[in-house]
């Protein structure tokens, strides 16, 4: 398969996630019966909102980008089997997700959450032109720090 992504099109996934997160942790820091969690979550949600910020800033400076197809469909086809993966359909499931899950429960999910998402960046790495690696890896780089984070509260819960 050709270079069909760009940074902008690993971004423009980006900003979504990152809004779906921020709407989890939210309503986390809302519901969380451990204090430490309530806090935490309320933080994470804030960075949540502040990379989904930075993306949507890094995304309004590149170019559009129609993607080389080797077929009609190709990339749209890719593009939906990659994200089958993510975690929410949209900010209202992220929300009902949090407030159904236990604390420790939800804690491990938010885990699951930011893997898939670091899966989903490190296979559309491979994928974007060298130029515009540096972009992807910022946004690898940030996610993997959400996840430390959430490590950190999860030892907290237990």
């Amino acid at each position: 398969m050709a270079n069909l992504f760009l940074a902008s099109e690993i971004l423009e996934m980006n900003v979504t996630e990152e809004h779906n997160g921020a709407a989890f942790y939210r309503a986390l820091s809302e519901n969380a019966r451990s204090e430490s969690l309530r806090k935490a979550a309320a933080e994470i949600a804030q960075q949540e909102l502040k990379h989904e910020a930075h993306f949507a800033k890094l995304l309004a400076s590149l170019p559009a980008h129609e993607p080389a197809e080797s077929y009609p469909g190709e990339y749209e086809g890719y593009v939906q089997q990659l994200l089958r993966n993510k975690m929410f359909s949209d900010e209202a499931h992220a929300i009902a997700t949090a407030m159904g899950l236990s604390d420790k429960a939800a804690v491990e999910f938010a885990m699951q959450t930011e893997q898939a998402t670091l899966n989903l960046l490190r296979e559309l790495e491979q994928h974007v032109e060298p130029r515009e690696l540096p972009l992807v890896q910022q946004t690898i780089a940030e996610e993997e720090d959400h996840l430390a984070q959430l490590k950190k509260i999860l030892t907290m819960l237990d």
